[in-house]
C-alpha cells in the first residue's frame, strides 16, 4: 500500500461555489484489482470489494477554512479518477462536542448530493481510529464545522482512501457501476419474502461486515449471538477466514451494518440501515494454515459502540449438542447485498472437506419464491436449525445460481464450543457464550426491547433493563464533589458496579477503573487538572449512568 498523490492543492469548488482545496490520488490498476480479487476467491474464500490507497496528511493543513458569524468550517475535496465510490480512513480522529463532520459526493455530479453524516462526538473512541461509509463518484467532499464557542481541539488525520470497484448496490443515479438491476445473483431470495416470515428474529440478528485488512476491503456476514448471562452483550459471531490477517488496529475499522434489507419481497427500496464502526477481538479458531482451514473456522468479536434498542437487534440462540439439524435456513448478505434467506429441508450431514468432523454439509431446496444459495460475502453467516438456533457458521461451498444443488459447508457450533481447534482451552467458544458456567448446550435468543419486535414470544435481556431502572430510580452521588484527591460512589450497593470512567468536557476518557471487587467504588483523581468532568458508572450487566464531577 503506497501513497500515490498526483496532485495536491488544486483549486476547485464545493457545493456553495466556494474555492476549496483538492487532493488527487492516482487510481489503482483495475487489472491488478480484479486479479487480486479472483485470487482471494479461489484461494482464501475472501470477497474483495476495494483497495485502500495510502495517504498521510492532516485534514486541517490542506482544508479550506471559512467563517460565518456562528461557526467556522473547513472543506477538503479528495479525488480519484473514475472511482465508482470512495471512503476515508483516519488514524487520528476526535470531534469536540458540538462539532460535525460530513462526507458528500461531488457538487453537481448527481441531481441530489449523496451525504453521510453529520458525524459527531459520539464516534470518538479511545484508539482514535475511524473510517467513513461509501460515497459514490470519483470525489468525496469532507466538511468539518464547529461553533465559535467550541471547547477542545479536533483531530482529523487521514491515512487512507478506500477505492471501491464492485458490490456497492447503490440506488438510482448513485449506481455508477450499473450493477443494481437486481443485486446479488438472480436466484437469491429476499429475507422479506414469504420464506422469511417465520425467521424474523433471526433476520434481526444477521449483519453485514465490511472488513479493512492488509490494504484491501472485504465483505462477509455475521450474526449477533446470545450468551447465558442473558445480558445482550454485543457479541458477534462470524468465520475466522473472513479476518484471519487482521492487524491489532484494523479491528477498530471493521464496519457492522444492521437492518440492511428491502422493505418488501423482491423490493427496490431498503430499510434505513444502521452502522457501527469498530469491534473488539475476543477469540477465534485460529485455524488458517496457508490457504487451508485446519478447524471449524469461527470468529467472535464484540461491537465497540452501543447498538441501540431502536435498531431492534436480536441476539440469536444456539445449539452446541452436535445433533444433526433436520431443516432450517441460512440468512446472509451475498456479495454484500441486502439480506437473503436460503432454505434446507433435508438433514445436514457431517463433512470432512475442511477438517474431519468440523463442518456440516448442507443442500439448499427450491422454495416458493426461488432457489436461494450462497455467494461470496455470505461467509460467516449463521446456519439455523429447525428450532431457530445457530448450529453453524458458513466457511464455503459450491452452491450458486447456475448450480443450486451443490453443497455448502458450515463450521459446527459444537466444534467451535469445545472441539479440537488449534487454540487453548481458554480460547474456546464456551468460555464466552457461557460466561457464568451453566453448562447449557442449548440457549434461545433474546431481544433488547419488547417494543416493535416481530417475535414477541422471545425472551428479553432483562439484566440491563432492571439495572438501568434501578440507577434511574435510586439516587447515587459522587463524594466529595468538588474533589481533589480521592472520590467514592455513595449508593446503597444493591447493584454491583463494574467500571468507573471519567471523561473531560470534550468526551475524551482520562481515567478508567475496574471497581468490580470494591464494596465502595473508589478512584484516585489527584492526577486530573482542575475543571469540570463527567463520571460514568457501569454495572456488570452493562447499565450506565453519568454524573458531573468538579476537580478543584
Amino acid at each position: 500500500m503506497s501513497m500515490a498523490i498526483i496532485c495536491l492543492g488544486v483549486q476547485g469548488q464545493d457545493g456553495r461555489g466556494l474555492e476549496t482545496q483538492v487532493v488527487e490520488l492516482a487510481p489503482p490498476s483495475m487489472e491488478q484489482l480484479w486479479a487480486r480479487a479472483f485470487w482471494h476467491e479461489e484461494h482464501t474464500g475472501k470477497t474483495m470489494q476495494g483497495e485502500i490507497l495510502a495517504a498521510d496528511w492532516d485534514f486541517f493543513e490542506w482544508a479550506t477554512h471559512s467563517l460565518t458569524p456562528q461557526s467556522e468550517q473547513w472543506t477538503l475535496r479528495l479525488r480519484v479518477e473514475d472511482a465508482p465510490a470512495l471512503c476515508v480512513y483516519f488514524d487520528q480522529f476526535h470531534l469536540p462536542v458540538g462539532s460535525t463532520l460530513t462526507f458528500s459526493s461531488e457538487a453537481g455530479r448527481f441531481a441530489a448530493p449523496y451525504v453521510e453524516g453529520p458525524v459527531d462526538y459520539q464516534e470518538n473512541n479511545d484508539h482514535g481510529l475511524w473510517v467513513s461509509g461509501e460515497i459514490p463518484g470519483e470525489e468525496v467532499v469532507i466538511q468539518y464545522t464547529q461553533p465559535m464557542n467550541a471547547t477542545g481541539s479536533p483531530a482529523l488525520r487521514i491515512n487512507g482512501v478506500g477505492y471501491f470497484f464492485r458490490y456497492l448496490w447503490l440506488d438510482g443515479e448513485y449506481d455508477l457501476l450499473s450493477e443494481n438491476n437486481r443485486g446479488s445473483d438472480p436466484c437469491q431470495v429476499d429475507v422479506m419474502c414469504p420464506e422469511g416470515d417465520d425467521w424474523q428474529c433471526q433476520r434481526d440478528a444477521s449483519v453485514r461486515l465490511r472488513i479493512s485488512m492488509g490494504g484491501g476491503i472485504y465483505l462477509c456476514s455475521g450474526t449477533m449471538v446470545n450468551n447465558t448471562a442473558m445480558d445482550c452483550r454485543q457479541l458477534l459471531l462470524s468465520s475466522f477466514h473472513c479476518a484471519d490477517d487482521m492487524s491489532e488496529s484494523e479491528w477498530a475499522l471493521l464496519k457492522v451494518r444492521f437492518n440492511y434489507e428491502y422493505f418488501d419481497c423482491d423490493g427496490t427500496s431498503s430499510f434505513n440501515s444502521h452502522v457501527r464502526t469498530g469491534v473488539y477481538f475476543l477469540t477465534s479458531s485460529d485455524d488458517m494454515v496457508g490457504n487451508n482451514i485446519n478447524g471449524s473456522d469461527f470468529l467472535l468479536v464484540e461491537v465497540e459502540d452501543p447498538v441501540f434498542a431502536s435498531w431492534t437487534p436480536f441476539y440469536a440462540g444456539w445449539d452446541v449438542t452436535g445433533l444433526s439439524p433436520t431443516e432450517g435456513v441460512g440468512i446472509h448478505h451475498p456479495s454484500g447485498d441486502r439480506k437473503k434467506i436460503s432454505t434446507y429441508t433435508t438433514t445436514a450431514t457431517n463433512s470432512s472437506v475442511y477438517h474431519p468432523g468440523a463442518h456440516w454439509r448442507v443442500y439448499w431446496q427450491e422454495t416458493e419464491t426461488n432457489h436461494g444459495v450462497t455467494e461470496g460475502g455470505s461467509s460467516g453467516s449463521a446456519l439455523f436449525d429447525e428450532d431457530q438456533r445457530i448450529v453453524g457458521t458458513l466457511t464455503g461451498g459450491a452452491s450458486f445460481c447456475d448450480n443450486p444443488n451443490a453443497p455448502d459447508y458450515y463450521g459446527k457450533m459444537s466444534y467451535h464450543w469445545d472441539g479440537n481447534n488449534p487454540i487453548s482451552e481458554d480460547e474456546k467458544l464456551f468460555n464466552f457464550l457461557d460466561p457464568i458456567a451453566t453448562g447449557q448446550e442449548i440457549l434461545d435468543g433474546s431481544y433488547v426491547t419488547e417494543l416493535e419486535v416481530p417475535c414477541a414470544e422471545q425472551s428479553l435481556c432483562g439484566v440491563v433493563e432492571i439495572e438501568e431502572e434501578w440507577l434511574l430510580s435510586n439516587p447515587w452521588a459522587v463524594c466529595p464533589n468538588p474533589a481533589r484527591n480521592t472520590i467514592y460512589i455513595d449508593w446503597s450497593g444493591e447493584i454491583q458496579a463494574a467500571h468507573m470512567r471519567i471523561y473531560d468536557q470534550m468526551g475524551r476518557p482520562v481515567l478508567s477503573c475496574d471497581v468490580q471487587q470494591m464494596t465502595v467504588p473508589t478512584a484516585d483523581v489527584s492526577s486530573l487538572s482542575s475543571g469540570a468532568y463527567f463520571i460514568t458508572l457501569e454495572t456488570e450487566g452493562g447499565a450506565m449512568a453519568t454524573r458531573k464531577l468538579i476537580i478543584e
